[in-house]
């Protein structure tokens, strides 16, 4: 007969195919913690979290971000409420389009038919090289690519910023003049038209483009930003550098805020 704890975790794991939120966050505790290897600021969906709702942060990232391929399941063993569940899959990782194959191990904590504690433990590093499409050969861990200072001052400066989006046949999208702001030592763009934007539905299809801005010429890749965190100082930095425009241009920027795309050098 199957455990209480097995039965929440099949559960999980068919709410979970839907890839809705909503389904799966039903099956977890108030008070859970979720707890995925690596560093969110190249891999968003990692790091500690407590409760549906950063959880739900971190499901929207990978989602976001992960494209599944394949996706075995080995036989779940539980004793006390404790559930593992060792795994194998295939997912391809965007921004960088490139494939990883890995195992992983899962182990659920469940209590009153919940979940109260998830843990990953797999190959973090492969991931994060998967995600931003670095090799997956040698000893060094290779930094991700940054911008310059004078890079970011003239691009953070210039009040607009020509974007070129590849098409999903690799051939560009048409220069688009949209506005862009800085965070500390990076770049961000939103689509004024939200998803409707054309220029924007070819960047979240494609993740790779080129931009030009203040003499500044470069490819990029769009990597999209579902932090609320990051947002907020997107917000803040769309109403300081480009209020003397007035509220019916800022506003609706403002309010895009689930087109926010990063802009990463290549």
């Amino acid at each position: 007969m199957t455990s209480e704890a097995i039965a929440t975790v099949e559960a999980y794991f068919d709410a979970f195919g839907t890839r809705d939120p909503e389904r799966i966050l039903v099956h977890f505790a108030p008070d859970v913690t979720w707890t995925i290897p690596g560093d969110p600021a190249l891999t968003p969906w990692a790091g500690s979290r407590t409760g549906p709702e950063e959880a739900g942060r971190s499901l929207a990232a990978f989602f976001a971000a992960v494209e599944p391929l394949a996706f075995e399941l080995g036989t779940m063993v539980e004793s006390d409420g404790r559930v593992l569940v060792p795994g194998r899959y295939t997912s391809r990782f965007h921004p960088s389009g490139q494939v990883l194959e890995s195992e992983m191990i899962l182990r659920f904590t469940v209590g009153g038919g919940l979940i109260t504690d998830y843990r990953v433990f797999e190959d973090s590093l492969g991931i994060t090289r998967t995600h931003l499409g670095e090799p997956l050969t040698g000893t060094s861990v290779a930094s991700a690519p940054t911008w310059t200072s004078d890079e970011l001052d003239r691009i953070g400066g210039a009040d607009e910023l020509q974007m070129s989006p590849l098409r999903r046949d690799g051939t560009p999208h048409r220069p688009v003049p949209i506005w862009v702001v800085r965070d500390g030592d990076d770049l961000y763009v939103r689509s004024f038209r939200r998803v409707d934007g054309g220029w924007w539905r070819t960047a979240h299809a494609s993740h790779e483009g080129h931009v030009r801005s203040g003499g500044v010429d470069k490819d990029v890749t769009f990597v999209e930003v579902p932090d609320s965190g990051v947002n907020d100082r997107i917000d803040t930095a769309y109403r300081t550098k480009y209020g003397r425009f007035g509220g019916a241009y800022v506003d609706p920027m403002v309010a895009a805020r689930s087109t926010t795309l990063k802009l990463v050098p290549r």
